[in-house]
């Protein structure tokens, strides 16, 4: 196995543990968006309690992704960086509001202007950011970008106005609501809260059918649309489309049942495998159609350097993570079933 084949293999699993992590934080803004009814200010103080420990860690593995991809595959980021500028624009803003708009609004009255606006901020934030960022895969998977004698060639718009982008990025978004209802509601059994978790069950339910129906559009649209695309989903990727239907019915299955536990893995699982026959499909094009990871790898040396600085900061960040979330996400609270009214504590 080459030194660009196993950059690229890391690279990939932090953009699938920042469409896991992060991407959960985006459907907990959703979600605090579109907080209703009697439990609506307990739902939003669930999302607040689940996502301040971590949220701001979770963002590393972006900055994890598009540096090594600059480092290692510069080539691959110019091509990016031009083609695709605007949605990414309107992602790294959707981003920094959200993040303002997330510590601006713990200050204040609760029920004063001030928190009310930051919170809509941060609501809206987080739908931006997912649909530009699923736009921008989906441009990258459908050939909308075409590099001609080293001059890339794609519209403004154009190359991510299209069918297939439109269809991922309503994607991402459903994944990231799917995903925030899913953690919610073992976060809700947690805090020992039943309300909550029926509340967000119904929401995670809800969610990952719509995830479920997109997705299978989105092939329909990629067999149409995105040739190459489809012939690599239903050949080097079609084990992960299994793994991701798998994932997705034994979610959906333990979340009716109210196994919540099982079904936050069940859903990871899906989430993971959709993003991995993303990669399988159009191996080895970074770019489709025009640019390989060969043809847009650094030299050797540089991706030498590259993967041991990745064994090296492997060893310090993966611990501090653990660590982090062994603290802030201690798993004797998860799964933990309601305290019943008048029973001792345990």
């Amino acid at each position: 196995m080459t030194y660009e084949i196993l950059i690229l293999t890391v690279i990939w699993i932090g953009l699938t543990l920042y469409g896991l992590l992060a991407g959960a934080d985006f459907g907990g803004g959703v979600w605090s968006a579109f907080a209703s009814g009697g439990t609506k200010a307990r739902q939003r103080e669930l999302i607040v309690k689940a996502i301040a420990p971590v949220w701001e860690a979770n963002h590393v593995w972006l900055i994890f992704v598009v540096t090594g991809l600059f480092a290692s595959f510069p080539r691959a980021f110019e091509v990016l960086s031009v083609a695709l500028y605007l949605p990414f624009s309107i992602a790294l803003a959707g981003i920094v509001l959200r993040g303002a708009a997330f510590a601006f609004r713990s200050h204040g009255d609760p029920s004063s202007g001030w928190q009310r606006t930051w919170t809509q901020i941060f609501g809206a934030a987080s739908l931006v950011s997912p649909l530009a960022l699923g736009a921008a895969a989906g441009a990258i998977a459908a050939g909308r970008i075409r590099v001609h004698d080293g001059i890339v060639d794609a519209g403004v718009v154009g190359s991510w106005a299209t069918w297939l982008p439109a269809l991922t990025a309503l994607l991402a978004l459903a994944v990231c609501a799917y995903l925030a209802a899913s953690y919610l509601t073992v976060e809700a059994i947690g805090a020992g809260d039943a309300e909550l978790a029926e509340a967000f069950r119904t929401r995670a339910i809800a969610s990952g059918v719509v995830a479920g129906a997109l997705a299978a559009v989105g092939l329909l649209v990629a067999r149409s649309h995105a040739h190459i695309l489809w012939h690599g989903m239903v050949h080097r990727g079609f084990p992960f489309v299994i793994l991701s239907a798998a994932g997705g019915v034994t979610a959906l299955a333990a979340t009716v049942s109210r196994r919540y536990r099982v079904a936050r893995i069940a859903s990871a699982t899906a989430v993971a495998a959709v993003l991995g026959a993303w990669g399988a499909a159009q191996w080895p094009l970074l770019i489709v159609p025009d640019l390989t990871a060969a043809g847009a790898a650094a030299p050797d040396a540089t991706l030498h350097a590259v993967f041991a600085g990745l064994v090296v900061g492997g060893a310090l960040l993966v611990p501090s993570l653990l660590a982090l979330f062994r603290v802030f996400k201690s798993p004797r609270e998860i799964g933990r079933p309601p305290k019943l009214a008048g029973e001792p504590e345990r």
